[in-house]
């Protein structure tokens, strides 16, 4: 049975919607704000904060002050957070986007050596782009890479990094900006990667979900990946990153402009 489908109490889910409230504000907020973006008149909400604030779900540093969440609302993130083991969790995903991309997609982790592949799946098709399980990538040219040390102090990179420090800093600033990375050729000839990171809650780039195609496959036009495809494989990374606790309301906007705007 779909407990949603349930028969439920709606004082509670009433109650919910100022919890959804401060959660989407990302911050504490004064009654009046609060009772506003609930959409609920402020002596209403007063009663419901009255009763969570006696829960630990939200509290006020001084009386008459705005509300945030509370001691409990921030144990229960903290066990919904251990609950997911970010591997586990992001390679649920691996096979049905691989399947839709029609493309091989993997995982790849920051290790002691750099970028590797955890995880890889294949799409349904009789040829395809061989990846390797445990294979180290190059950090300064492949998208893993570069998607997994853009988060990462420099001289944590600097180790593994192939080239001028000046030009990788750009690189990795750029990669930063958009949210993908795109690497040519960097595995095979003729293959191109694409990147984008799946975010803790918070907000580094715990792993480096990747997408191989050939390259008249992947790319719309030189150094542009595919619309479509890019959108795809950034909701699904979004997804996750959302489970593990993280929030970026303008994440996809901007990576979407991004991707527009790419040489």
């Amino acid at each position: 049975m779909n407990p949603s489908r349930g028969r439920g109490i709606q004082s509670i889910e009433v109650g919910g919607s100022l919890l959804r409230a401060l959660m989407d504000a990302g911050g504490s907020l004064a009654l009046k704000d609060l009772a506003q973006a609930a959409g609920m008149p402020a002596a209403k909400a007063h009663a419901y904060l009255v009763s969570f604030c006696r829960l630990g779900l939200m509290e006020q540093a001084v009386e008459g002050g705005p509300y945030a969440l509370g001691p409990t609302a921030r144990e229960l993130g903290l066990i919904s957070l251990q609950q997911h083991d970010p591997v586990r969790l992001t390679s649920e995903q691996l096979e049905p986007l691989a399947a839709s991309l029609g493309m091989t997609v993997g995982l790849a982790v920051w290790g002691n050596q750099g970028p590797t592949v955890l995880r890889v799946a294949h799409p349904p098709a009789p040829v395809h782009i061989h990846l390797r399980h445990g294979s180290v990538l190059s950090v300064a040219d492949s998208a893993s890479g570069r998607v997994l040390a853009a988060d990462r102090p420099w001289d944590e990179v600097s180790r593994h990094w192939r080239g001028q420090a000046s030009a990788g800093r750009l690189i990795l600033e750029a990669v930063q900006t958009q949210g993908w990375a795109l690497s040519e050729e960097a595995l095979a000839p003729g293959v191109a990667a694409v990147a984008v990171p799946v975010r803790n809650a918070s907000g580094r780039a715990e792993l480096a979900l990747v997408a191989l195609a050939p390259r008249q496959q992947w790319l719309e036009a030189p150094g542009r990946p595919q619309a479509q495809a890019l959108e795809q494989m950034l909701r699904t990374a979004q997804a996750c990153s959302a489970q593990l606790g993280y929030s970026a309301p303008n994440c996809m906007s901007r990576s979407k402009r991004a991707s527009s705007d790419a040489p």
